[in-house]
């Protein structure tokens, strides 16, 4: 079968256009942005803590082994109205490390001694505070900036530092950006 060049040029071009569209992201250092949709993204930080900084959670005994590595990170609008912000993996030489969610609108309820109900807070790390909801966030206008603080744990006995972040982005979780 012989291809006509016009068949020739539309193939490269849609050959381009699926490189182009892989996801794979630009190489970054920490401090430099990355811009996505709606948002810009720097990844400012990874912080090592310390395996007594999970001694606030519930059933503490579970995070024996693992280190807590605070990811900092800041977010600007680039656009008006809601955005969505980043979705970030974290990974070492050897393994993808686990996000620690905490919600802290959802007090852990328990029951004293007197049979009164009360409801504990959710714990609080010091090295990782967010400024600003991102409810609040879709509400602010363009140019609005927030810094963001997410916690990450290394496997158990795994003390090896994070050496990426990866921003990913949409349903197949294309990489927008990596910092190194």
């Amino acid at each position: 079968m012989k291809i006509r060049p016009p068949l020739v040029a539309l193939l490269a071009v849609s050959a381009a256009a699926l490189t182009a569209c892989s996801g794979s992201g630009q190489e970054l250092g920490y401090g430099e942005e990355a811009t996505g949709d709606g948002v810009d993204v720097t990844v400012v930080r990874v912080e090592a803590g310390s395996t007594g900084d999970l001694a606030s959670l519930k059933d503490a005994v579970k995070y024996d082994g693992r280190t807590p590595y605070y990811l900092h990170y800041r977010v600007t609008k680039t656009k008006d109205g809601s955005v969505k912000g980043p979705s970030f993996d974290v990974a070492n030489d050897k393994n993808r490390l686990t996000r620690l969610s905490i919600l802290p609108s959802f007090p852990t309820p328990t029951v004293g001694d007197d049979g009164e109900l009360s409801y504990s807070p959710a714990p609080k790390f010091e090295k990782c505070t967010d400024d600003q909801s991102s409810s609040d966030f879709n509400k602010a206008p363009q140019g609005e900036t927030y810094e963001a603080c997410s916690i990450y744990l290394s496997a158990e006995g795994d003390t090896s530092a994070p050496s990426e972040v990866t921003w990913v982005e949409g349903t197949k979780n294309e990489t927008v950006a990596v910092w190194k």
